[in-house]
């Protein structure tokens, strides 16, 4: 088949995927629930799925996505570990596959059904951003022309920076493509200014013109241009994750700020590390994010527990078994007023079931070397249900290397440790 026919048959099949969804779906409920932000690792169309059924349909200012770019390769994330002398080495292993070995056609099946998706959740006045490069964006278009409405075409904004690829044979590949795209024609946004620099850098002194100067000299304020220059996060970056695809805060904030107003809701369900959550929290918005893979949802609840927001964790299936072994043992148990009683736990022992497959091959005897000299070390965090009914939600979560996890508890609570590759053990409570 053509290019064309493949988008074209990829829509069709998209959309027949979405009916046989949607028409699965209950009424929803009259309220939507709890308001507390929310992180789930899980199939981002089931997630979806369940969110309209759960009363969101029209509830989200904002949908950003950062979904695979169809770049047929593999990305990486990385971990420190220590050897018995104290060293410490980065580890490489594998974040996700962005292969979509199948075809064209594939991809623009699974992205049609998803935009459909979020098309429902998103507000009538909200703005869906979808962030691509130039492998995919001329593509995921005419999917959007398509499903959105070439009239509800927004913005192509083009996001600079300064590293990325270059080759002999090609100008040096230095930006992303966000398309920008709109429910109904009544959107918000707020477009914000930014400097513009005069002919010479001289004041031009041309009437009801607000003229500034700076070290750069004279300029006025203009709106935004849809070309951004943000820097990537760097390596020696205090934001900087490990995750191979990570987005930049400040990128993340203006996207935020253009679309949304403090309290509003905003959905990304290809969280990644967890940009788009923190920066939503970091600006008084509401979040709900979703990831499938467990080493994105490892490393974006580590990061918003270290931004001190309060969320909800859950996932849609439950933890893949493996054969390691978490020990949480009880340290203490304190009856109170009404009830319940305040636990202190610690975690006493931990085999790790590390999947060397995932690594790669120059830093798998470093690992082997760590788990050696402590495998403690490879547990990064504890996440705790106080109130387990055998579907585990955490609202808890605690450094791995704790001393003590203290959290109130009507007696009925369960227990999973992450490692630092993302994987889960559910605990075996002690004591």
């Amino acid at each position: 088949m053509t290019v064309i026919e493949q988008i074209l048959e990829g829509i069709n099949k998209g959309r027949a995927m979405y009916g046989s969804v949607h028409g699965s779906l209950a009424p929803a409920d009259e309220i939507r629930g709890s308001e507390t932000c929310e992180l789930c690792l899980g199939d981002n169309l089931e997630y979806m799925r369940q969110l309209i059924g759960r009363g969101y349909t029209g509830a989200f200012s904002l949908i950003y996505i950062d979904p695979p770019f169809f770049t047929r390769s593999s990305f990486n994330a990385s971990v420190n570990v220590k050897d018995a002398g104290g060293a410490s080495h980065k580890v490489h292993h594998l974040a996700y596959d962005d292969k979509f070995d199948r075809s064209l056609e594939y991809y623009i099946e699974n992205m049609t059904v998803r935009i459909l998706m979020m098309k429902e959740l998103l507000a009538n006045d909200g703005l869906m951003w979808i962030h691509l490069d130039w492998h995919s964006s001329h593509y995921v278009k005419l999917v959007l022309d398509e499903l959105m409405g070439e009239k509800n075409f927004v913005n192509e904004i083009i996001w600079q920076y300064k590293s990325g690829g270059s080759g002999k044979r090609h100008f040096a590949r230095k930006h992303d493509t966000i398309l920008v795209y709109s429910k109904t024609p009544k959107y918000r946004i707020n477009v914000p200014k930014e400097k513009s620099y005069n002919r010479d850098r001289k004041p031009y002194r041309f009437r009801g013109v607000a003229e500034y100067k700076d070290e750069g000299g004279w300029y006025t304020l203009v709106n935004m241009k849809d070309v951004w220059s943000i820097d990537m996060v760097g390596r020696t970056s205090a934001e900087r994750t490990g995750y191979a695809t990570q987005k930049p805060l400040e990128l993340m904030k203006r996207i935020i700020e253009a679309s949304t107003s403090e309290g509003d809701l905003v959905g990304d369900f290809f969280c990644g590390s967890g940009s788009l959550p923190e920066a939503a929290h970091m600006l008084r918005r509401r979040w709900i994010a979703c990831d499938s893979e467990e080493l994105a949802a490892a490393m974006s609840r580590r990061r918003m527990k270290k931004a001190g927001a309060d969320f909800i964790f859950t996932r849609l299936e439950e933890s893949r078994r493996c054969s390691g072994r978490a020990d949480i043992e009880v340290l203490s148990k304190d009856v109170l007023e009404d009830g319940r009683s305040l636990y202190k736990c610690r975690l006493r022992d931990f085999v790790p079931d590390i999947d060397t497959g995932s690594i790669q091959m120059k830093d798998r005897g470093h690992v082997e070397e760590a788990l050696k000299a402590d495998r403690l070390q490879f547990a990064d965090h504890v996440m705790i249900d106080p109130d387990y009914d055998g579907s585990f939600e955490s609202r808890y979560i605690f450094d791995a290397g704790a001393d003590s996890i203290s959290f109130i508890s009507g007696g009925n609570f369960a227990a999973v440790v992450v490692d630092s590759f993302g994987r889960e053990y559910p605990a075996e409570i002690i004591g």
